[in-house]
């Protein structure tokens, strides 16, 4: 039976601040290099590409749009988490390395009008990420973030199988929130924190968890499982619509469809 609750996600997503980070200096490209799962070398500047940053044994510590601005500057916007956590962690890795990472606030989410994907538009106070169709500004200068577009692209991220790590203290390997088929993760770039472990899954298989497009009957709340008989299935985000509560959430691969919950999609590891 799935357990109900009230939305979390949608409120916190509307009135939390977005958490990016701004790293900079003569080697941010060999220190994002050597540390993000991701091929930094193939980011063309006034591009931005999905990113994930691992740990030793594969978890994804943090999921992110790695933009460059174009201007010597790669931005950072966080798909969850905080961004002076993260920075705060990275910053262990840093050593001699000349490279600068920093917080950056003050920005307000808002949607926008068609934009080439994976193109990132820079004006003053403001940086689009392209998506294709619409697209996603950060914005500052007092701009007031309408709840409801927000919602729009919150919704367009579930049904494209965008995840965005959820509150909480959960783990997750990259097949299990889809970050192949995102390009969050390469096979041929060199080390980085947790190759090994990705590549094994890659190439070996063996990974239970997949990352899936659900509707459900009831509101679902993120950071929750889907059942108490069923820890591992754990809710990413959720948005209410007119057809139901529509969510991105970590399944089982075998696992049998919920009471009152139909898979709509399963996404690739």
């Amino acid at each position: 039976m799935i357990t109900g609750g009230v939305v979390q996600p949608e409120t916190r997503a509307a009135s939390g601040s977005p958490q990016c980070i701004e790293i900079t200096g003569a080697e941010a490209r060999a220190f994002t290099q050597a540390q993000f799962a991701a091929d930094v070398r193939a980011l063309q500047a006034g591009h931005w590409q999905w990113n994930a940053w691992l740990d030793a044994k594969g978890g994804v510590r943090a999921l992110m749009h790695l933009a460059d601005l174009g201007d010597g500057r790669l931005f950072a916007l966080l798909r969850g988490g905080d961004a002076e956590s993260v920075c705060a962690a990275l910053r262990r890795y840093v050593l001699r390395t000349r490279v600068s990472l920093d917080a950056s606030g003050g920005w307000q989410c808002v949607a926008g009008s068609p934009l080439p994907p994976g193109e990132v538009a820079v004006q003053e106070d403001a940086i689009g990420f392209g998506y294709g169709d619409h697209s996603r500004w950060l914005k500052r200068n007092g701009v007031s973030a309408d709840p409801a577009r927000v919602k729009d692209l919150r919704l367009a991220d579930i049904r494209n199988g965008w995840p965005t790590l959820p509150p909480g203290d959960h783990v997750f390997l990259p097949p299990a929130l889809g970050l192949e088929h995102l390009g969050a993760v390469g096979f041929g770039k060199g080390c980085y924190p947790g190759q090994e472990i990705a590549a094994r899954l890659h190439y070996r298989g063996g990974h239970k968890l997949r990352l899936c497009h659900v509707l459900a009957a009831v509101p679902l709340t993120a950071g929750q499982p889907l059942s108490p008989d069923r820890p591992r299935a754990i809710v990413l985000e959720a948005v209410m619509t007119e057809r139901g509560c529509e969510a991105l959430a970590v399944l089982e691969e075998s696992a049998e469809v919920f009471p009152g919950l139909e898979i709509i999609r399963r996404f690739e590891a």
